[in-house]
C-alpha cells in the first residue's frame, strides 16, 4: 500500500496489566473551526455529529490541559466506517502561537482515511485550494492495488487519503465515500517511542528495524528525499490503527506546543485507573499537562492530560 502511516498491519494482543482499554476520539488543535469544519466535512467527507456550541470557559477543562483563562469550543466529527472520531477545537483568551507542523517534524499528529472514490475528493481538494502534498499533485497510482495522496488542512495537519483497488467488503458498509481511518505520528526516535508506549501503556508494536528509501512514497507523501521507519500496531482494546513514523535524510524540527497552539495533537486514550495510569507514566519519565501535575475532576470522572516524547498529548479518559 502507498499508506506510509498504514503500510503494516500488527494485530494486538492481549497484555497483562495493560493500561489501556480503548480509545476516544483524535483531536486538533485549530485557529479558525468554521474554517476547518468547512475543509473536513465539505472537502473530505467527515460528518458532523452536531453544531459546535459557544465558546465557553470550563474551569475543569482549563486545568486539564493547564489553559487557565480560555475559553474553547469544539466540533466532533464522525469518521464513517472508523473505530475513532475526529475533534477539532478552537481556544481564545489566552496566547496561541501556530505550529503549522510538516509530516517529517516529530510530534506533528496526523489522519489517515480510506475512501471509494479519491477522484471525487481530489477535485474538490482542487476546487477549495488545498494545500496537496503529493508531488505528482494527483493521486498517484501504486501497482494498480490503490491510489493516493497526502494533503494539509488549514493548520498544517496531514491527511492521507486512500483508495483500495478492489475496494474491501468493508466499504458496502457505509453508505458515503468514507469507510476507515487510522492515526498517524511522526516521532523523534522510534525506539524511545515503542518503548514508551509498549512498557508505560501496554501497546503491542510491529517494529521496522530498517528505514525505507523508495522514491515514490516519500514524493507522494511529500517528503522528497527522505526514509522512513515506521512501527505500527492496534490501540489496545480496539481495531483502530496507530502508526509510528520516524524520517531521516530531511531537514526535521520536533514540536513543542502546548494545548491551546493550532497544530496540537490529542489522542484520547480510555484507562482503567486514571490515577494509576499517571502516576505509572510519571515514573516513567512523561510529563503531565494537567495543572498540579494530577488528574482533574469532571463531573464524576477523573481525567488527565500527558505528553509523550515525541509532543502527542494524550488525554486519558476513564473507561467505561
Amino acid at each position: 500500500m502507498i499508506r506510509i502511516g498504514m503500510l503494516t498491519l500488527c494485530v494486538a494482543c492481549a497484555v497483562s496489566g495493560q493500561e489501556v482499554a480503548g480509545v476516544g476520539n483524535f483531536s486538533h488543535i485549530v485557529s479558525n473551526l468554521d474554517k476547518s469544519i468547512e475543509f473536513y466535512r465539505d472537502v473530505l467527507g467527515l460528518e458532523l455529529t452536531a453544531p459546535p456550541a459557544p465558546f465557553s470557559p470550563n474551569p475543569a477543562i482549563m486545568k486539564l490541559g493547564n489553559t487557565i483563562g480560555a475559553q474553547s469550543h469544539i466540533a466532533v466529527m464522525k469518521i464513517p466506517g472508523a473505530g475513532i472520531g475526529l475533534e477539532l477545537i478552537d481556544y481564545k483568551d489566552i496566547d496561541r502561537k501556530p505550529a503549522h507542523p510538516r509530516f517529517q517534524d516529530p510530534g506533528a499528529g496526523n489522519l489517515a482515511i480510506l475512501v471509494k472514490d479519491i477522484d471525487a475528493v481530489a477535485a474538490r481538494l482542487k476546487k477549495a485550494g488545498a494545500d496537496v502534498l503529493t508531488a505528482a499533485g494527483v493521486p498517484v497510482d501504486i501497482q494498480g492495488r490503490e491510489k493516493g495522496f497526502f494533503v494539509q488542512d488549514p493548520d498544517g495537519f496531514i491527511v492521507e487519503v486512500t483508495q483500495l483497488t478492489p475496494l474491501p467488503a468493508e466499504a458496502a458498509k457505509t453508505t458515503g465515500n468514507l469507510f476507515g481511518a487510522s492515526v498517524e505520528v511522526t516521532v523523534a526516535d522510534t525506539d524511545q517511542t515503542v518503548k514508551f508506549y509498549r512498557d508505560l501503556l501496554g501497546f503491542q508494536l510491529r517494529v521496522n528495524d530498517s528505514f525505507n528509501g523508495n522514491k515514490l512514497m516519500a514524493d507522494t507523501a511529500g517528503t522528497p528525499g527522505a526514509q522512513f521507519r515506521q512501527s505500527s500496531g492496534q490501540i489496545p482494546g480496539t481495531t483502530v490503527r496507530i502508526t509510528f513514523i520516524e524520517f531521516k535524510g530531511i531537514d526535521r524540527k520536533p514540536l513543542r506546543t502546548r494545548v491551546q497552539d493550532p497544530g496540537t495533537a490529542i489522542l484520547q486514550l480510555r484507562v482503567h485507573d486514571v490515577d494509576g495510569a499517571v502516576k505509572k507514566l510519571k515514573a516513567g519519565g512523561a510529563e503531565v499537562i494537567s495543572t498540579g501535575g494530577e488528574p482533574v475532576t469532571l463531573g464524576t470522572r477523573r481525567l488527565a492530560m500527558v505528553r509523550d516524547p515525541n509532543n502527542l498529548f494524550l488525554e486519558l479518559l476513564p473507561a467505561p
